[in-house]
């Protein structure tokens, strides 16, 4: 099988090896139901655009390759050696080709895989191949949202491409994210607090506003925990997992994720997402702190009244782990610049949490007296990263 071959050929330890066989190839059954489950629809979907995407790859990379010169980490990397660019973007090229032929095999999640530890291999950060793949996904949205008005498809139909394209590309960037993964966990035998913070900052690379703000609220999420009485394991366990808490964001798009604006109901359903996808990147894991990731990324959206989503959990249904983020997510997101709206003072950001928002409906009450017990230690956090 391609797949073992693609494995032996990375030249690993044979417990390393092993532990990427039991992954990638004796359960490549569930490991593809898993990650690759993609509906009748989606498939249906994809097929009414995959031989536009393809025809036009030239014109889609000489953007992405725009886009990445001109950053100078991008750029240093690509202009290391010579003859590198067109190099890269023969392959970028060609595994997007694939990626757009509906070929979902084993031969598929074989080249996956070694793209993955590809780029590993050369040093590439992790969280510029992740932005930059992002940023490709924004400009195959743009695409699309573009071209098919022109060829007589409704907004619907439309909508339903686009969440199709979204999750292909999303799943394809699970694939490449475990083999990130299987690496590390098998050379250092768990996670790094470096590969926890590179996995964190996804977001940042496209969003500049989140660059302080995952080191703020997760603090900020340890200083609640310890007023509520959980011991230092807890605390150290919620300080590390928190930043994962959107990391699915790297599924949603540009024109939702930067839009200087209210979210139209379509596209907050589709910013919705990024819990579950969040989950979905973080979740099967041994890893005790990926585990918590996972749990935070689906639940810190959760409403302590049982109306925020995505499960629209109620009361202690909801992770406690999830009504400490929510608390720290929106002190932090209030009291900060976005896109979408001023920073708020500290006291206006209180009292739309409390008179607005409401302690009971948003939040846990006992959370949030924990938060006001330990507002003075979070306001030195707030002081000291500072956007």
């Amino acid at each position: 099988m391609q797949l073992l071959k693609t494995i032996e050929n990375a030249n690993l330890k044979p417990n390393i090896e092993k532990k990427i066989i039991d992954i990638f190839s004796t359960k490549s059954i569930d490991f593809e139901h898993r990650f690759l489950e993609l509906t009748g629809d989606d498939l249906e979907n994809l097929s009414k655009i995959n031989s536009l995407i393809i025809e036009n790859m030239d014109f889609l990379m000489d953007k992405f390759y725009d886009h990445l010169l001109e950053f100078k980490e991008t750029k240093d990397i690509m202009l290391e050696k010579p003859g590198l660019v067109e190099h890269l973007r023969e392959v970028h090229t060609s595994y997007f080709k694939e990626l757009f032929s509906l070929k979902y095999d084993d031969n598929y999640l074989a080249l996956r895989f070694n793209t993955g530890l590809t780029h590993l291999n050369v040093n590439i950060p992790f969280n510029v191949f992740m932005g930059s793949y992002s940023y490709f996904l924004s400009l195959v949205i743009y695409f699309i949202k573009d071209e098919l008005p022109k060829r007589g498809f409704s907004h619907k139909e439309i909508l339903n491409i686009v969440n199709s394209i979204q999750k292909i590309i999303n799943l394809d960037i699970t694939l490449v994210i475990r083999a990130y993964y299987s690496k590390e966990i098998s050379e250092k035998e768990k996670l790094s607090d470096d590969f926890i913070k590179r996995l964190s900052r996804i977001a940042e690379f496209r969003d500049e506003d989140t660059g302080a703000h995952i080191e703020r609220m997760s603090y900020y999420c340890m200083i609640i925990a310890r007023y509520l009485g959980f011991d230092y394991d807890f605390q150290m366990d919620i300080l590390e997992a928190s930043p994962m808490h959107d990391i699915g964001k790297i599924s949603i798009p540009d024109y939702i994720l930067l839009k200087p604006a209210k979210l139209t109901d379509d596209e907050f359903e589709i910013m919705k997402t990024h819990t579950t996808k969040g989950y979905e990147i973080l979740t099967g894991s041994d890893s005790k702190i990926m585990k918590f990731g996972a749990e935070i990324a689906l639940s810190h959206h959760e409403r302590y009244d049982g109306y925020g989503y995505p499960n629209r959990l109620k009361g202690e249904d909801i992770p406690i782990s999830g009504r400490i983020c929510i608390v720290s997510d929106v002190f932090d997101a209030l009291t900060n610049k976005r896109i979408y709206k001023p920073a708020y003072s500290v006291e206006e950001s209180i009292s739309i949490m409390k008179n607005e928002m409401g302690v009971g409906k948003y939040f846990d009450p006992a959370v949030f007296d924990a938060f006001t017990k330990g507002f003075d230690d979070i306001m030195t956090i707030k002081n000291h990263y500072k956007s």
